[in-house]
């Protein structure tokens, strides 16, 4: 391996403008192993260029790769700090000397890896680097004599707190256990000051069933599925990190369901996955072709599904192996928002495009800020295929969600607005039943989410309806609640609502309560209950409603 390769995978994948940091470190390198013999240059130089290879081509970010060249000189000489500083920057300085303390005072090399891992991951989702440095030094605390004081003395305030806040969701108990509801609890602070804290124990629980599930019992592995699959995964799905979400959900699969996951394993690698490289990679080279005619500059590659959204499918959705495995799928990233829409020209012009199935998100965002244009088209010999067309932010905004949005919009926000005041709700709730009530139906189901006139985001179940929304706002607006009008048009008070709907509620202060037959079609616990109190009051009203 040579750094030449290193630096042709930084040029293809990161920021044209760091690339000087690569230069700077590897001046670095050379310069302190030149006095060393031939045999001790030659290893830690080979040591060196190969760590930063494997973290170059799975796609971290540039000062991290430079950090893992300068791990050994660092070892060795933790006086080199300020100059790393001063010649490449704190960044690259910072993550090396967390590296060294983590080797230095852990005592097993399975929780340095772990733990480097979990640092490796967090840097391919363009979050920033605090708290790729907490991620690096959370076992610490729990494994050696290490303290959050010490940390926090040789780091700083900013990751010392994001170490201490891992700690309080370190283990996260679920469904089954008494302790569920305040761990969820203590999760719901965590996240509602700093998120990166839950996006650390994402990719920490990952690297946990992915690289080393021999290491644990049977019940430990089992637990940290469960807990990855019942919560994380939601969670992921809500910040938009589509990258954490998948991997947290094939991997809980594969332990929690070890039967099912062979089962749709065997049927992919015997009827899939030759027949689709074929095909994939002939529609690559037929768009190629069109693209280059035209003029636009992109990048293809095939898609895959998931296991579990496979396995989903088939049982929710009673759907065959066959023809869920039917749809190919193809990503074209291109370099403006002008190509996106040319390049669905060309493809449309190649083959003719599926009615009610193309969609345009970049015109029309989801709510988790997803851009992209989407359009299914009878590909070769008449095969469906779906196109996904966006270009290199929306991408990473797609894969990497909230992750990608600090590192393109607002690196300094822990937490945006609209996921802050989703999680301060939860805090209202002082009774048990109700907070794990507001929880699931906030954030572990499938959601909406709409807005009041005011631009308020509410967070409401997929099939809410006005009066599940006028609850929301106030337990009397939903007493009171008359008609609803929905994007400047009336509607019927049972109608399902969808996200980005804008909702005005009216009132009319002369109705005594809630009406029995709202109690068919609401859809949030928090309606239920306060309509069930008010016709309660009502023995005749109760009869009726029976």
């Amino acid at each position: 391996m040579t750094y030449a390769k290193i630096s042709e995978i930084i040029k293809e994948k990161q920021p044209a403008d760091t690339l000087v940091f690569l230069e700077k470190t590897y001046e670095l390198l050379k310069d302190g192993t030149h006095e060393l013999s031939f045999i001790e240059r030659n290893r830690i130089y080979n040591i060196a260029i190969n760590k930063a290879y494997e973290a170059a081509k799975q796609g971290a970010r540039t000062e991290f790769v430079c950090a893992t060249i300068l791990f050994d000189l660092v070892e060795q000489n933790l006086s080199l700090i300020p100059k790393i500083k001063s010649l490449v920057n704190e960044n690259v300085a910072t993550f090396a000397h967390c590296y060294v303390l983590a080797k230095q005072k852990l005592k097993e090399p399975s929780q340095l890896e772990h733990s480097y891992r979990t640092a490796l991951r967090l840097a391919t989702i363009k979050i920033n680097f605090p708290a790729i440095c907490a991620a690096m030094l959370h076992e610490l605390p729990v494994h050696s004599e290490t303290s959050i004081e010490e940390i926090t003395k040789i780091f700083g305030t900013e990751i010392g707190i994001l170490v201490n806040k891992f700690l309080n969701i370190r283990v996260i108990k679920t469904a089954n256990s008494s302790q569920y509801i305040n761990h969820l609890r203590e999760m719901i602070v965590a996240m509602a000051k700093d998120l990166r804290v839950i996006i650390i124990k994402m990719c920490s629980n990952i690297d946990r069933m992915e690289g080393y599930s021999s290491a644990y019992s049977n019940d430990k592995l089992f637990a940290i599925a469960t807990e990855s699959m019942e919560i994380l995964a939601p969670l992921a799905n809500v910040l938009g990190i589509w990258e954490l979400r998948w991997r947290l959900e094939d991997l809980s699969f594969k332990i929690l369901q070890p039967e099912e996951y062979k089962k749709i394993n065997q049927r992919f690698n015997e009827d899939e996955q030759k027949n689709r490289a074929k095909y994939i990679q002939k529609m690559i080279v037929l768009i190629g072709k069109e693209a280059k005619s035209k003029q636009i500059k992109c990048q293809i590659e095939g898609r895959f599904k998931h296991f579990y959204s496979i396995y989903q499918k088939i049982k929710n959705k009673k759907k065959a192996f066959s023809e869920i495995c039917d749809v190919f799928a193809l990503r074209i990233i291109v370099s403006n928002i002008d190509d996106c829409y040319r390049m669905m020209g060309a493809i449309h012009q190649l083959w003719r495009p599926k009615k009610r199935r193309i969609k345009d998100y970049i015109a029309a965002p989801k709510s988790n800020n997803y851009r992209s244009l989407h359009t299914t088209v009878f590909g070769m010999n008449g095969r469906p295929t779906e196109f996904q067309i966006r270009t290199k932010e929306m991408d990473d905004i797609a894969n990497f969600g909230i992750a990608a949005h600090w590192y393109y919009k607002n690196p300094k926000t822990k937490t945006p607005n609209w996921m802050q005041e989703l999680l301060l709700q939860q805090q209202q709730y002082k009774d048990d039943e109700e907070f794990l009530d507001a929880f699931s139906s906030s954030i572990l189901q499938d959601r909406i989410y709409v807005y009041s006139p005011k631009g308020d985001v509410i967070a409401l179940p997929s099939k809410a309806t006005p009066v599940d929304f006028a609850f929301a706002i106030h337990t009397e607006v939903g007493n009171k609640c008359s008609s609803a009008i929905v994007n400047d048009s009336p509607v019927p008070l049972d109608t399902q609502l969808a996200t980005n709907d804008v909702i005005e509620i009216t009132l009319n202060r002369d109705q005594a309560g809630p009406k029995a037959e709202w109690l068919t079609f609401v859809q949030t616990n928090n309606a239920k209950k306060h309509i069930q109190e008010y016709l309660d009051q009502f023995p005749v009203e109760r009869s009726f409603r029976l």
